[in-house]
């Protein structure tokens, strides 16, 4: 038999001129032999399969590949398995319909995605593998997100990618693509553009690269956002260190992840739309829905607030600590991360709770959490759980960001965001020990601690602010959009209540 090598190269080159050839030819691929020719063999034919299946429309070919790379992984569950695995997933799954069929293929295919997900995470957050495996991973992860529009964390995940490789057009030119599709629905700040633009330079600038991953009609469709959004303006850093620190972190409130626009005065203006009220005779103030969300807003921005000053600022020493001789830190600071990291999380049960209300979604208040809100308690013959008849009723009257929800619920619950609950459950129930670098190596161990170093911890509690900030602005799309769909099916003339500013009410600005 041919080398592997040589077999690669001509499978290879058949995906794109005959993928049917090249599916005929990886099912030739012998698979009679043992150790790690064997897994290079199966690697082979699954990936020639993936592609050329894809070319070819062939899903039967698609699917055999799946069940040749859960068979490696089950065996080596290495990244380039996990990533190969992943892709294949997603090509079992195809592309979302844009009709009324877009929940029905959501909802049929939601474990193989939440599992696909899971894998691209599992290859981008590891540090040991490719930088070209990585910025991959982060970029299929994203392309996978903004399908159920959770497009903060899609954006946050494109930001990851290029990051790591900031020749990836693919990454740079879909996040620009997004936010000028977010700035054509008005309500975003002169930055939103500013920020397509250089993403839209770095995808022009690297077509190649797009090519390469993503073919040429891509590469046309991304590199031809630069010429559409024109030149970036040059920007100042900004004078107040905290205000480039919220901007480098992507943490700012805004209907975008978007850069800071100081002309605004504020960097946490994303405000609820307007809301058609739902009781008859109401009284002639704000509906309830306006003061849950404004101490939802301020309950990230304490959790924010304390993560910048445990980063930055030391605190007042009143307090005496017995050293336990492995490099741990007992002060206010290390403290107040664990607390930031927790306040960030519990917000995802106030997002809930706002939910709720707002959808009729008609849980007991008191009840509500955010992992189980969405979906029936009692499990399909298949062990599925469907949305509750209440959630679906709003998906489909229009609300399609609220599916994001319940699918970060899903990843909060069992998938690649659950690391994240874990650790928010040990800060509120046990002892969370904060380290010097590689400190926590030589502590004593014990059930009731989990210890970290800072560094890492520190990395955590930005990832919870950003799934905090990434489900409050899905709550407030998801509500958008509801309130759009009303206003169609409203007949007549709308009267207005105006909603004014808290501070100037109160006379503070």
């Amino acid at each position: 038999m041919a080398a592997l090598k040589d077999i690669a190269r001509h499978l290879q080159a058949l995906v794109d001129i005959d993928p049917v050839a090249a599916i005929q030819g990886a099912r030739q691929i012998d698979l009679a032999c043992d150790g790690a020719e064997r897994v290079n063999r199966m690697g082979l034919r699954a990936a020639i399969l993936v592609d050329a299946g894809q070319e070819a429309g062939d899903r039967e070919a698609v699917e055999e590949a799946v069940k040749l790379l859960r068979e490696l992984h089950a065996t080596f569950p290495v990244a380039s398995v996990s990533y190969n695995l992943a892709n294949a997933l997603t090509s079992v799954v195809g592309y979302p319909p844009h009709d009324a069929g877009w929940l029905d293929h959501m909802e049929r295919t939601r474990d193989t995605r939440l599992e696909a997900r899971q894998l691209f995470a599992s290859v981008a957050v590891d540090d040991k593998v490719t930088r070209e495996l990585r910025t991959q991973a982060w970029t299929n992860l994203a392309n996978q997100l903004s399908q159920t529009w959770r497009l903060g964390e899609a954006h946050d995940a494109r930001l990851a990618a290029l990051r790591i490789d900031p020749t990836n057009g693919v990454a740079a030119g879909s996040a620009a693509r997004d936010l000028l599709w977010l700035d054509g629905l008005g309500g975003c700040a002169p930055t939103t553009r500013t920020e397509a633009a250089l993403l839209a330079r770095v995808a022009a600038k690297n077509r190649a690269r797009i090519e390469e991953f993503a073919g040429i009609s891509a590469a046309r469709h991304l590199t031809a956002l630069a010429a559409e959004v024109g030149e970036a303006q040059d920007r100042k850093p900004h004078a107040d260190p905290f205000v480039r620190w919220v901007e480098q972190e992507r943490l700012t409130l805004a209907p975008t992840v978007e850069l800071v626009e100081p002309s605004l005065g504020h960097i946490d203006w994303l405000m609820l739309p307007g809301i058609l009220e739902r009781e008859e005779a109401a009284p002639a103030r704000p509906p309830p829905v306006y003061a849950m969300f404004n101490l939802l807003k301020a309950d990230f921005v304490l959790a924010r607030d304390l993560a910048w000053r445990a980063t930055t600022q030391e605190w007042p020493r009143t307090a005496r600590f017995a050293d336990t001789l492995d490099y741990a830190r007992y002060n206010p600071e290390t403290s107040a991360l664990v607390l930031a990291h927790r306040s960030a999380l519990d917000l995802l049960d106030k997002v809930a709770v706002l939910a709720n209300h707002y959808f009729e979604l008609g849980e007991d208040a008191e009840r509500v959490h955010f992992r189980t809100l969405w979906r029936v308690k009692k499990p399909a013959s298949d062990g599925t759980k469907a949305l509750k008849p209440s959630v679906e009723a709003a998906v489909r009257a229009g609300a399609l960001a609220l599916l994001g929800l319940v699918e970060l619920a899903a990843d909060y619950d069992t998938g690649w965001r659950q690391p994240q609950r874990d650790l928010r459950n040990a800060g509120t129930h046990r002892f969370v020990v904060l380290h010097d670098e590689h400190g926590e190596r030589g502590a004593r161990d014990a059930p009731e601690i989990e210890r970290h170093s800072v560094s890492t911890f520190e990395r955590e509690v930005m990832q919870a602010l950003r799934v905090a900030r990434s489900a409050i602005q899905a709550l407030v799309f998801a509500i958008r959009q509801r309130e759009t769909a009303l206003r169609r099916e409203i007949k007549g003339v709308v009267g207005t209540l105006h909603v004014p500013d808290h501070a100037w009410v109160r006379g503070e600005e």
